[in-house]
């Protein structure tokens, strides 16, 4: 997926720490709610989403991509999306959502703005 594909695209990395010793029960959680939210979400812009455990087991982070940000914002007031929240809370310690921009990949140009 590029920024040509989608110049309006949205990505957000977050960074998922989960309530002491539960990054299991968070992964778990997670994953699984993504494969039940997908059509949802996909109805909504959602693009797709990449999953990463840290390498020392303290986090889950979740690259979460949208055709735009009307779409994420859309997304984000579904009952459905709510829903997701208020479930995940009790598995956190913390959260941190930062928006990046797409530059690079495997070497191909760099995207200017």
């Amino acid at each position: 997926m590029t920024a040509t594909q989608h110049p309006t695209m949205v990505i957000s990395m977050n960074t998922f720490t989960p309530a002491t010793g539960g990054i299991d029960a968070l992964t778990e959680f997670q994953l699984a709610e993504m494969r039940e939210m997908a059509a949802a979400a996909t109805e909504q812009g959602w693009l797709g989403n990449e999953v990463y455990l840290a390498n020392d087991g303290s986090a889950l982070i979740v690259i979460t991509r949208f055709r735009s940000e009307a779409d994420r914002s859309r997304w984000a007031a579904t009952e459905r999306f709510r829903r997701h929240v208020a479930e995940l809370e009790p598995l956190l310690a913390d959260i941190r959502a930062t928006p990046v921009t797409f530059l690079a990949a495997n070497g191909s140009p760099l995207r200017r703005k």
